[in-house]
């Protein structure tokens, strides 16, 4: 849902402050980030580059308000947790395409390399009036690397612990009427010791290093018409492999377990078209088109031949189409209103059957209509948002936002906003087969949330802060849970109440650059006056950068407070602080290098019961950019 508005009339008119980064995922059209009724965070292609970072996980994980939760090493299952909501609440969005996951709800973002990201742009606060599902935390929009008239050419090559190697080749070119890009990146590493006996169903399984291998491809392209009509394409894929330790049960004593090699072999691969047409002079469309295809086999080797391993897999098609109009009516008056469609269709060696009409279950559609007017008068603007979904599994959902921004002396701004979203149920808590451990529900109602946000911000001789105050209730809160047999099931049993302070400041003076941001959380499980699972109260962030001449260095400290693994509150999770290093020097105009330290005092911690924190590492990379 991005639109690159030829509108300016309203930007224009608001008294927008120095700092220029533009962006378009809320609302959904181009503004300048100080602009925006939410609260922002931009991640662009020169701060990639600066932090070094080889994923998106490493670049989330500095954010503020974002918590992030890992099940091993590079590769493996990871959820970005925003304001307290959940993996399954948080949308994600990469070129247009939805990457929440039809089966399991989770995005599963951990195998895109940041080489494959022109930026990244996350919104904290509920966003369901514009995105539809899912948006109950945030949205975390991804865009891969764009198109561009100058020809160049990037080829990076690294080196670093666990026998780690990289790859990697990006080339841009055109002009006036036609621009493209293309990248190919391929990523290995042995891996390190993932597991431990902390979670007992770990304990007798914890094998060695774990591998991972991603081989991945992107492309962009554009055609500007002589109607200024803009014809858009975008594609990648990631094919590879990632190890985890797995077991098998001994069918005569259930408490006996056989370790084995278990690895995963994956492949995801995207389609987008885009039309960008100038209808007139205030009325600017736009059309898309997506494909997406996920694939997962879980297999396994060196089982032991009295408990043998069964090979699992899942596929995932979805098809999404969207007609979005910004429409300027009024001087100082922009409509946004379109038309958004996507299907999902499931194929997986388990067969999801609806039990209430004994029909199989493998794909649903969801259809929606929204509407959106952003106005500006004097010294303040509001924004008004409307949206109506028709989802093939849990009928409608209407949701929506008002957000109010007034400019104040001293180059201060104040907003207020409310908002409602909502997260349906997945295929796998709908119509999971009914085992001897667990089963879907088919009778489960959508999550639905009401969050409300304050937000003061400015800028000064030092540079810029903010600071916002929200709070989010959770309605009919999806919690698998245990009968009396043991059999688990999801249920609407709970609800969620989420406040919290998030503060941050930035500056930039001589050859020194420090970003700060902090947050202090109180998710609860108000049934079970619980803390929510694996959501620390306290999270900071410190980035310094410092440059002079031909010589980068910076560091990065994240401190994270304790939390639960267990809805009860009885495992608990210590916090930690954790400190990078990196180091980048211009050897030669054409050749860069870069040395990064992650993990600097090895500090052991945990963000998933039993799973291991990444420890200390080093990181060598050379990167040729030639004068072309």
């Amino acid at each position: 849902m991005i639109i690159i508005s030829a509108f300016s009339t309203i930007a224009q008119a608001v008294n927008a402050y120095s700092f220029d980064d533009v962006i378009v995922t809320a609302p959904s059209t181009t503004k300048v980030i100080d602009e925006n009724l939410a609260s922002v965070t931009v991640i662009s292609r020169k701060d990639i580059e600066y932090s070094q970072a080889a994923s998106v996980t490493e670049l989330l994980i500095n954010v503020p308000s974002i918590q992030i939760s890992r099940h091993g090493g590079p590769g493996s299952l990871t959820s970005a947790m925003i304001r307290g909501a959940s993996a399954c609440q948080t949308l994600v969005i990469v070129d247009g395409q939805r990457l929440n996951s039809a089966t399991s709800g989770i995005p599963e973002f951990q195998y895109l390399h940041s080489d494959q990201i022109e930026r990244i742009e996350v919104v904290r606060g509920s966003k369901s009036s514009l995105y539809g599902a899912d948006a109950i935390g945030g949205v975390i929009r991804i865009f891969t690397r764009k198109e561009a008239g100058e020809s160049q050419l990037t080829v990076k090559t690294s080196i670093g612990n666990w026998h780690t190697c990289e790859q990697g080749i990006n080339y841009s070119g055109g002009n006036n009427s036609i621009q493209y890009n293309l990248g190919a990146n391929l990523y290995e590493t042995a891996g390190y010791d993932v597991t431990n006996d902390n979670y007992p169903v770990n304990s007798g399984v914890n094998l060695d290093g774990k591998a991972y291998r991603n081989k991945s491809i992107t492309g962009k392209a554009s055609c500007l018409l002589e109607s200024d009509t803009n014809i858009g394409v975008s594609f990648y894929s990631q094919t590879g492999k990632t190890e985890y330790d797995g077991y098998t049960v001994d069918p005569n004593n259930f408490i006996k377990k056989y370790p084995y090699s278990a690895y995963t072999l994956f492949e995801r691969s995207a389609l987008n078209v885009s039309s960008v047409i100038p209808v007139n002079a205030i009325w600017l469309s736009r059309f898309d088109a997506g494909y997406l295809k996920d694939k997962n086999k879980q297999l396994g080797k060196n089982y032991h031949h009295s408990a043998p391993y069964t090979p699992s897999f899942y596929e995932t098609k979805r098809i999404s189409s969207l007609w979005q109009n910004d429409i300027a009516w009024w001087s100082n008056q922009q409509l946004t209103t379109g038309i958004d469609y996507y299907r999902d269709m499931v194929d997986s060696s388990n067969t999801y059957n609806n039990p209430r009409t004994g029909d199989k279950e493998n794909s649903r559609y969801n259809a929606a209509f929204f509407i959106q007017n952003q106005t500006k008068f004097g010294c303040s603007a509001m924004q008004l948002g409307l949206r109506r979904d028709k989802n093939e599994s849990y009928g409608f959902q209407t949701t929506g936002n008002i957000s109010w921004m007034v400019d104040l002396p001293k180059d201060l701004r104040f907003s207020v906003s409310y908002s409602t979203a909502y997260r349906p149920p997945s295929f796998n808590e709908l119509y999971y087969p009914d085992s001897t451990w667990s089963s879907g529900n088919s009778n489960l109602k959508p999550e639905t949330s009401k969050a409300r946000e304050l937000e003061l911000k400015g800028q000064c001789g030092y540079g810029k802060w903010g600071v916002s105050l929200f709070q989010n209730t959770i309605d009919d809160l999806i919690s698998w849970t245990a009968d009396s047999s043991g059999k688990f099931k999801p249920e609407n049993v709970d609800k969620a109440s989420i406040q919290g302070l998030e503060a941050s400041m930035s500056t930039v003076f001589k050859q020194w650059s420090i970003t700060i941001s902090g947050t202090l959380l109180d998710p609860k499980d108000t049934k079970r006056n619980t803390v929510l699972q694996r959501r620390a109260k306290q999270y900071m962030v410190v980035d310094v950068d410092y440059s002079i001449n031909k010589l980068f260095l910076g560091g990065a400290f994240r401190a994270q407070g304790p939390c639960y693994e267990d809805a009860n509150n009885n495992v608990r999770l210590a916090g930690f602080a954790i400190i990078d290093m990196r180091v980048s020097y211009k050897i030669h105009k054409e050749f860069t290098a870069q040395l990064k330290v992650i993990n600097l005092f090895d500090k052991k911690y945990q963000t998933a019961l039993g799973y291991n924190g990444e420890p200390k590492g080093f990181f060598i990379t050379i990167i040729w950019k030639p004068v072309m």
